[in-house]
């Protein structure tokens, strides 16, 4: 980002926005530039979501007090970036899943820029690069019984790989890396994620999340609108309106509140294996 206006610290709806996150801001928004750079190669498509969404829609950018971009994908075209992760992000670059990073456990992608640092587990090992988050939307079948049941496996799933996690953990690390049972139960879980293929249904959802399940009709993405957010253009669904007020209800009126990530420890300037060694030393 060339711009050093930018970097200035500023006042933005009554919150101040430091330096130190506005050069945060500029390493994610590179990030969602790669991401959408190689959606764009093959043709997949993408959009801002939660708190992103909401910035692109009250504030052409980030919500101030916000320090992520959330983006999410349909399942199908998820996969496909997926498969062709390997050769499109290069380091310092990496596409984080449970497959690429033997030491991660989420249910969720991050792309990550492996020469910065946001620190949420000092302990962990796992890459913990500045990030981008992917979610990815899943069918949701119309046929209330059938949900339900999809619903407990999933939830049954969540518990086990949350379960699977503590235990891991405390195991030696040679044995832990020979055994990664967390890696089968994942594959079973994304089964039952996948369980209604979206082309078969009018409806989807996150339905990975831990918080409640919001339920979304297809048509509310059939298009797709640019805004301004920051320095770049990011993209929309065109049912912006009525998926924001699914998920936040009166989303125009700002409410200050802490991030999902306010915990993190971020430098732009020295990579997390660096400041790690640092903080354990």
């Amino acid at each position: 980002m060339e711009n050093a206006d930018f970097f200035k610290e500023e006042v933005r709806d009554g919150f101040l926005v430091t330096e130190k996150m506005k050069r945060v801001w500029a390493c994610e928004l590179d990030l969602l530039n790669l991401l959408l750079n190689v959606c764009k190669k093959y043709n997949l498509k993408c959009w801002a979501d939660s708190g992103t969404l909401i910035g692109a829609v009250r504030h052409k950018g980030f919500i101030p007090w916000d320090d992520d971009i959330d983006m999410v994908m349909l399942r199908d075209d998820f996969d496909k970036l997926c498969e062709v992760a390997d050769k499109e992000f290069l380091s310092p670059y990496f596409f984080q899943t449970i497959y690429s990073d033997k030491y991660y456990g989420r249910r969720h992608v991050q792309i990550r820029n492996s020469d910065t640092t946001a620190i949420s587990n000092p302990k962990a090992k796992y890459n913990q690069g500045i990030f981008i988050d992917i979610f990815v939307f899943d069918g949701v079948t119309d046929i209330p019984r059938r949900y339900n049941k999809q619903l407990r496996k999933i939830n049954l799933y969540k518990h086990m790989l949350k379960l699977s996690s503590k235990i891991m953990w405390r195991l030696p690390e040679k044995l832990y890396l020979k055994l990664r049972w967390d890696k089968v139960l994942f594959e079973k879980y994304e089964n039952v994620l996948r369980q209604t293929p979206i082309e078969e249904t009018e409806l989807m959802a996150h339905l990975s999340l831990n918080y409640r399940v919001r339920i979304k009709n297809k048509s509310f993405y059939d298009q797709t609108l640019y805004m301004d957010f920051e320095n770049t253009m990011i993209p929309v669904p065109v049912g912006y309106d009525k998926i924001l007020k699914i998920d936040f209800g009166d989303y125009m009126t700002p409410v200050q509140s802490p991030t999902m990530h306010g915990s993190l420890l971020f430098d732009t300037q020295h990579n997390y294996k660096e400041t790690l060694k640092n903080i354990n030393k």
